[in-house]
Formats: C-alpha cells, structure tokens, sequence
C-alpha cells in the first residue's frame, strides 16, 4: 500500500494518509474515508467561510420639507420628558405620549428629516381602546384603574420614527455536527458518535427591516411591536399626520446600524442553522457574511401609546396601529389577589372538613 501525508483529517484533525487501492484518503485517528474531490470541497468551504464579516450599508441622504409642508405642522415640546413632537398645525390640546404629561408647549415648526414614506393607521382609537380592553382581560387580579375607560381612551395616535434597513445578505457558514447512538448486548453497554463537517452558502434578502429611531421609545416594546405590513406604505405626506402626533428621530442611522448589522446577522445564522437537521448536536465553526444592493430609508409607522399611573409607577403599554397587537406589562392587585387566595382557602378547608366529618360516621 502507497501512503502520502497531504491533507489533515475533517473530522478529528489528525494526519490522513492516502490509499492507493481505495483512491481514498484515511484517518487512523477516527477510521474516516474521504475522497480527494471531497476534501477539495472541504477545503474550498473552510475558504469561503474564513475571514471577518463586512457590513457595508449604503450612506443615508436626507431629505427636508418644503415650505408649504413646514406651514402645516407645529413642534409640540413637553417640559417634563423634553420629547418633541411634530403635529398638524390643527390639532387642539394634547398630551405627551411618552410620559402622559397635559401641559405640553406648542410652538412653530422647526426643521425636521422629510420621512420617506409612511405606514398609516389602520385602527382608530376606539378599535384600539378595545384591543386594549381585550388584553386586560387576560391580566389576572388587574387594578380597576386599568379598568377605567376615560383612562384608557387618553390613548395618543403617534408615529414612531424607524430606520428600514433593505440589503442581499450572502454568507458562507461551516459546521460540526455530532450523531450519537447507544445500544447493549448481554456484556456492555455500547455508544457511538458520528462526527459529521456540513457546508452551507446562499443569499437571503432583507426588506424593510426596522430599527427604532427614537430614544424615548422603548426598543424592546417597538421590537414586539413586530410584524408590519409594508405593502400598504404609502409616499409620505403630512395629510397622514392629521389628527396624529409624529416623533421626529433622535437616534442617527450610524447609531442604529449596529443593531440593523445584528438583526440581520442573528437572522441570517438562525435560518441557515434551520437546514442542519437530524443532529444530536450542532455547533457553527466559522461564519462569514456580507451585503450587497443595500439601502437605508426614513419611516414612521403607526403606534397607539398609553401610559397609566399605579402606586407611584407609570406603566406603558404600545398598540400596533396596524394589527392591534398589545405590548406592556400589567400589574397585580394585591388586594384582589389575597381575597381570591383567601376564598380559595376558605372553601377547600371547608370540603376538608366535611370529608372529616363523614369519615368519623363511616
């Protein structure tokens, strides 16, 4: 038998000694056999996927209003959270809807990013007082000031300003994967593990993938806001504002691109990984990704905001204005909850004395 030492082994890493007969290499470490034009394809794939990831987005130009747009908005300041706020001109009193303060300041337009396009509202506010009514159903022991309907329908329609995010994602990711097997004779107890090397490569586009633009809106609430439908956005035009307050950004695109460069990343590896099935276990060796044909826009989508005051804590909740999903946390009545408990009680010590007294008469 022929033996060259020329590739090291997939598998186990060990030296691979070629064999003449086989027209194949071996590994005395593991027993692996590999072909010369598979460990050509291994090779090719360790390339692909080595080196650093190269996020590249292309540069945001921003656009500005014109002067007939300008005359038919007003800044809305509030002294409180200092959040500013852009509506129509003809919009009567408001409050602030990150913090529910009433005294909010109006004043002249001042200049402002043009959005790009808008998603408008869907639901109005009475859908969204009963979508929100419906959510508190569900919230054991809820306090009845959540109850209260005048409360509840303080609701402010408001438009969060997001940077969407577009690009065609390529990546080359390698894996190790391990298939483990056990069986028993009469004498012992057997386990085997197959080691395995897989490959994936390929394109996933990305539209329309938002990233918050606004430092006082909650990133975590705006991400659960998730899904939008962005087929129904439409060229902006402050028509869309009437009766609305808008955000205007605060969190630049440089500063969002992190978290763009992360969501699509963790989106991209999440949907490789679906296609390595039928493992034990698996485990990602090296991973390269990289974008192309990408664009970066200006939106406002549309979100229905309420904040409600209990025992000194102001609890926020977001309304999809699109779908109507829910997003905040609700708090428990302690007092509702200690007498459901206590009724609890009170009934099951009195079925277990009943169940005394009949044991004592039988």
């Amino acid at each position: 038998m022929d033996t060259i030492q020329t590739f090291g082994c997939p598998c186990c890493g060990a030296s691979l000694a070629y064999d003449g007969a086989a027209e194949s290499l071996h590994c005395a470490s593991c027993g692996n056999d590999f072909s010369v034009e598979t460990l050509k394809q291994t090779d090719k794939a360790d390339k692909d996927a080595a080196g650093g990831s190269a996020y590249d987005w292309t540069q945001y130009r921003q656009r500005s209003f014109d002067q007939a747009e300008s005359g038919e908005l007003c800044t809305y300041t509030c002294p409180s959270c200092a959040a500013e706020i852009t509506g129509t001109a003809a919009m009567g009193a408001t409050v602030c809807p990150y913090c529910g303060n009433a005294a909010v300041v109006r004043k002249k337009f001042e200049g402002a990013a043009r959005p790009d396009y808008v998603i408008p509202f869907k639901i109005d506010k009475k859908t969204a007082v009963s979508c929100f009514e419906n959510a508190c159903k569900k919230a054991p022991f809820l306090p009845d000031t959540f109850k209260d309907r005048r409360k509840i329908e303080e609701m402010s329609g408001l438009y969060v300003p997001f940077w969407m995010f577009d690009c065609v994602c390529s990546a080359a990711i390698t894996y190790r994967g391990e298939r483990v097997s056990a069986w028993s004779d009469s004498n012992y107890n057997y386990v085997k593990t197959d080691h395995y090397k897989m490959y994936r490569n390929g394109n996933i586009d990305f539209a329309n993938l938002p990233v918050d633009a606004s430092r006082k809106a909650d990133d975590t609430f705006m991400d659960s806001l998730e899904p939008y439908d962005f087929s129904a956005a439409m060229d902006f035009n402050t028509a869309y504002l009437a009766g609305y307050l808008a955000d205007k950004y605060d969190v630049s695109v440089e500063e969002c691109i992190p978290r763009a460069n992360e969501r699509v990343k963790n989106s991209t590896e999440a949907a490789f990984a679906s296609t390595v099935t039928g493992y034990t276990g698996v485990r990602t060796e090296s991973s390269k990704i990289g974008f192309s044909d990408s664009k970066i826009r200006y939106s406002l989508l549309p979100v229905w905001v309420l904040n409600i005051a209990y025992e000194g804590e102001m609890y926020k909740y977001a309304i999809n204005g699109q779908t109507g999903k829910v997003v905040g946390r609700f708090p428990v009545c302690k007092k509702k909850r200690n007498v459901y408990f206590a009724k609890v009680f009170g009934i099951g010590a009195a079925v277990m004395a009943v169940l005394a007294v009949l044991y004592l008469f039988l």
